[in-house]
């Protein structure tokens, strides 16, 4: 994850402008646009200052796999340039990434909250991979996950393209048909 995108994630977290994250660090709301807009490489004393100022601190978690909110923002990125095929790409290699942690370190990968990707659908159904992967493990459920905004009101077909078809309602994880989001489970099973 760019400093950038961690930045105006924790910014973004506590509902703060970048103006006023800028006051709380101390540093002009240029350079704040600046680094979210990936223009300028920050030194790491100014992102601690900047994530502190936003009540986040940066952590090492032992693990080279990319978490939720890193992915979120390329699917974001990948939505907005017209490329649905890659953000489910994207959405399985995090399905991996969780699958392949345990304990506290698939917790940390799903702590910080994704920004939105910009669809519903989708954040739906990062919040529902989350509910599936903790919950196997009998681990805490971030608030963010159960946010009034990963469910849909309406059914959505996972998956991209004009023959996806809709899976057995009872093949359906739970932690997906709560929100409405129909995705087979076999899909989530790595190979």
């Amino acid at each position: 994850m760019s400093a950038g995108t961690l930045i105006r994630t924790a910014r973004r977290n506590r509902r703060l402008t970048q103006d006023g994250l800028g006051r709380r660090a101390r540093l002009s709301q240029s350079h704040i646009s600046l680094i979210e807009g990936e223009r300028q490489n920050p030194s790491f004393e100014t992102v601690e200052r900047a994530l502190g100022a936003a009540g986040h601190r940066l952590i090492a978690v032992p693990t080279l796999r990319a978490d939720v909110s890193t992915v979120a923002a390329e699917i974001r990125g990948d939505l907005s340039y017209g490329r649905p095929n890659l953000a489910l790409r994207r959405f399985l290699q995090l399905n991996d990434n969780l699958s392949a942690e345990h304990g506290a370190v698939r917790f940390a990968l799903a702590i910080t909250e994704p920004e939105p990707t910009g669809s519903k659908q989708w954040d739906a159904a990062i919040g529902g991979l989350v509910e599936y992967h903790l919950t196997a493990e009998g681990l805490p459920l971030p608030d963010w996950a159960n946010a009034d905004s990963r469910f849909l009101t309406r059914s959505w077909v996972f998956g991209t393209g004009p023959y996806t078809l809709a899976p057995d309602p009872d093949h359906v994880p739970d932690a997906f048909a709560r929100r409405r989001v129909l995705i087979d489970e076999d899909t989530l099973r790595s190979v």
